[in-house]
């Protein structure tokens, strides 16, 4: 069904862009789209793991514009059944269901429904506003209008690739610390091949202490531009106490004053003890 109308050459030529493989068979519903996943499955043989097919739960309905409008315009009050005849069916119930319409605008003044919406004196958008409420929110089914079969095309394959990054985003949520990989410091620093973008790195790494501005993490990456040099310089330490004031004495410029500053020892311990302690419940700021 997908394939009657002379336009859907268009995203057909969509389709074919993407990163996967398709097939058209017949379907529940007609003129609608299901997804398919390919699932490692235990155990292994010995010529590789076994492969299963799970399907997915988003399904795509393309409707008529026509057939959409006479469903729409025969009710009084928009009744979800009537609108979308889908809660008979298996499986209704566990999957997600949206529905595309593509070219209503060539429908708007159909001359069929103007007679019964004069009786009923509700307007053609209004009963539609209607029906898209006992849609999405009885029925949690989308309704979405499309001018073409190209957009039709882009939102199939914004919705496939959506599908596909799935799983991989469940990783992310379970997770111990998900919201580690959202926000600026979740695109991290740029490091080149010949080691441009290091230096930043370990800056950012030393501002991650309690305390810490960017000015002064800036002064101790300068004078150490890297964790192996720090540590080197702690091994030419003779004393404990001198490791621990080795970075006290590093001068900050302050943007604001103009006045030059110290790290200051408290810093300068909590880092040489991050660097060396084995210790993994170490408390490192005195002050929590």
């Amino acid at each position: 069904g997908l394939l009657k109308d002379p336009g859907s050459d268009a995203w057909v030529k969509v389709l074919s862009s993407l990163d996967c493989k398709y097939s058209f068979e017949p379907q529940a519903i007609p003129c609608s789209i299901t997804w398919r996943r390919n699932v490692p499955s235990a155990p292994s043989t010995p010529d590789g793991p076994m492969v299963k097919t799970e399907e997915e739960k988003e399904v795509l309905v393309l409707v008529e514009p026509e057939d959409f409008l006479k469903r729409l315009f025969s009710l009084s009050q928009p009744d979800l059944n009537q609108v979308l005849p889908l809660a008979g069916l298996e499986g209704s119930s566990t999957k997600t269901y949206s529905l595309a319409v593509v070219g209503l605008d060539a429908y708007r003044r159909y001359p069929v429904f103007v007679p019964l919406v004069d009786v009923l004196c509700v307007s053609p958008l209004l009963l539609l506003l209607q029906a898209l409420v006992v849609l999405q929110l009885w029925g949690n089914t989308e309704v979405l209008f499309l001018d073409t079969w190209q957009e039709f095309g882009q939102h199939v394959s914004a919705l496939t690739k959506a599908i596909a990054k799935r799983p991989y985003k469940r990783q992310l949520e379970s997770q111990e610390l998900p919201f580690c990989t959202a926000g600026a410091w979740a695109s991290g620093v740029r490091v080149e091949k010949d080691g441009t973008g290091l230096w930043q790195v370990w800056k950012r790494q030393i501002q991650q202490f309690n305390r810490v501005s960017p000015a002064t993490a800036a002064a101790i990456a300068e004078a150490y531009p890297s964790p192996s040099l720090l540590l080197q310089a702690y091994e030419k330490c003779g004393t404990e106490d001198e490791k621990r004031l080795l970075l006290s004495d590093i001068p900050v410029k302050s943007d604001i004053s103009g006045k030059d500053r110290r790290v200051g020892p408290d810093l300068s311990r909590r880092i040489y003890l991050f660097m060396v302690s084995t210790d993994p419940d170490l408390v490192l700021d005195l002050s929590t």
